[in-house]
């Protein structure tokens, strides 16, 4: 089974001001930390549900958050942004049999979370058939037009 995971920030656990995913503040250090702790377990978790291939979009901001050397060995990372249009999906394609998000968070408006916001800014707002959309209900559709069921979301 080929797995996909997509990994943001502002939902991982504890993660609550804007200082906390922003690599430019000291209090970075310890959520990117956490962050990967998180991906991490997923991948794990994966492994033991049947994964041999599985490939993880670090899907927060510069897309370089994620500890690389802290991941398991057979785990291939997407870096960096490449224009794709699935963004936080980016390489998501009908070869998978599973997405799974990480650190995932509310839509721009939101009370629901402290970091609410969808895909870039606090005021950057998507509607989808005249409702709001979150970054996951717009990765979700990503992954539904290429047959790829969404498993696991950890908000």
């Amino acid at each position: 089974m080929k797995v996909f995971i997509s990994a943001d920030i502002e939902g991982i656990t504890g993660t609550t001001h804007w200082d906390e995913a922003d690599k430019k503040n000291p209090d970075y250090a310890e959520f990117q930390e956490q962050m990967t702790a998180e991906v991490v377990a997923a991948c794990e978790g994966a492994t033991e549900a049947g994964a041999s291939e599985i490939w993880v979009k670090d899907a927060h901001a510069s897309a370089r958050n994620l500890i690389a050397a802290k991941l398991p060995k057979d785990v291939r990372l997407i870096r960096g942004w490449s224009g794709h249009p699935f963004l936080m999906a980016q390489e998501l394609d009908e070869t998978f049999q599973a997405m799974l998000m990480i650190g995932y968070h509310s839509r721009a408006g939101s009370n629901a979370n402290p970091l609410a916001h969808t895909n870039t800014g606090s005021a950057a707002y998507i509607k989808i058939n005249d409702h709001y959309a979150s970054e996951f209900l717009v990765h979700a559709y990503a992954a539904a037009l290429v047959n790829v069921p969404v498993r696991v979301v950890q908000f």
